[in-house]
């Protein structure tokens, strides 16, 4: 999938990647003197590694967990982690950002730990327990609470005895502290193959992000269209910035032109560069991603 000089794994439980971003000439101490920066949800776990004194991502690798009968999500990830022979060898940091949807952001003026459980279980109710974990968002006035399977982070603990632990938005959020915003209206949109997270603002300021499952383009664009209603937005006057897993010659970008007039495309910083097989995608396929590495 990313030319002759690529490593494709091949385990013996046949789970591959969907994307395998791994030039074969990678040096040992290029891996050494880099950072690891996984992020795992409900049913997908990907990675990218990046030299911080080259300013270069090395590689990226995506899986899909939900598509092997037989096995649990949890246990896709404990073979992953046992058998990609990347997660095997030594960085000089790793990083986890947990990729699940509750999450319930609060003004740093009414924040209190204790507000942790109930905030939550307001939102998403206490059928589900998990870990209970909450951090200040970098370059805004707001504390991200969230929870998280609780045997998946005691997995990663255990792997990554050292490892940094965030939420995807806390680093998505502090990615965007230093970026002009829109005039007006704007909304960062993260497409994935079955889920979508976006970020509105307005006039600069954060009036929400959520993350909505769909499985047509007509469901993204409903779920937009009831979002401008509700924020009293005229969608050809909202900036969609997009990034993620479309393009512009798929169904979703062709449904978003309906109704959105300014759409652009988000790209990795300069002077960051990287290797070459990343040069057979658009640079906004993993975009989020490599801006997440960018600020940990």
């Amino acid at each position: 999938m990313c030319g002759e000089k690529s490593r494709i794994i091949a385990p013996s439980f046949m789970l591959r990647a969907t994307f395998d971003i791994v030039p074969g000439a990678t040096a040992s101490a290029d891996l050494q003197n880099s950072l690891l920066l996984m992020e795992v949800s409900n049913n997908v776990f990907c990675y990218v590694i990046y030299n911080k004194n080259q300013q270069r991502f090395l590689a990226f690798r995506q899986y899909s967990l939900d598509f092997h009968p037989g096995k649990s999500n949890f246990e896709m990830l404990g073979d992953i982690l046992q058998m990609d022979e990347l997660l095997q060898r030594s960085y000089r940091e790793a990083y986890v950002v947990y990729n699940y949807a509750e999450s319930s952001l609060l003004p740093e003026q009414f924040f209190h730990i204790e507000l942790n459980k109930p905030a939550i279980e307001l939102l998403y109710g206490g059928v589900h327990t998990g870990l209970m974990l909450s951090e200040k968002i970098y370059g805004w006035s707001v504390y991200n609470t969230y929870r998280i399977p609780r045997d998946v982070h005691a997995l990663f603990q255990q792997k990554f005895a050292a490892g940094k632990y965030w939420h995807y938005y806390t680093l998505l959020l502090s990615g965007m502290a230093g970026e002009e915003r829109a005039e007006n209206n704007e909304m960062q949109l993260i497409v994935a193959a079955d889920r979508f997270t976006g970020a509105f603002f307005s006039k600069g300021q954060l009036q929400l992000i959520q993350t909505w499952n769909y499985q047509t383009p007509e469901d993204v664009s409903y779920q937009l269209l009831a979002l401008c209603n509700c924020m009293k937005v005229e969608p050809e006057t909202l900036t969609l910035r997009l990034s993620g897993l479309i393009d512009e010659e798929s169904n979703l970008y062709q449904e978003l032109l309906k109704y959105f007039l300014h759409i652009r495309w988000e790209v990795v910083p300069e002077p960051v560069s990287m290797e070459e097989p990343f040069s057979q995608y658009p640079p906004h396929y993993f975009s989020p991603l490599l801006k997440m590495a960018l600020c940990v």
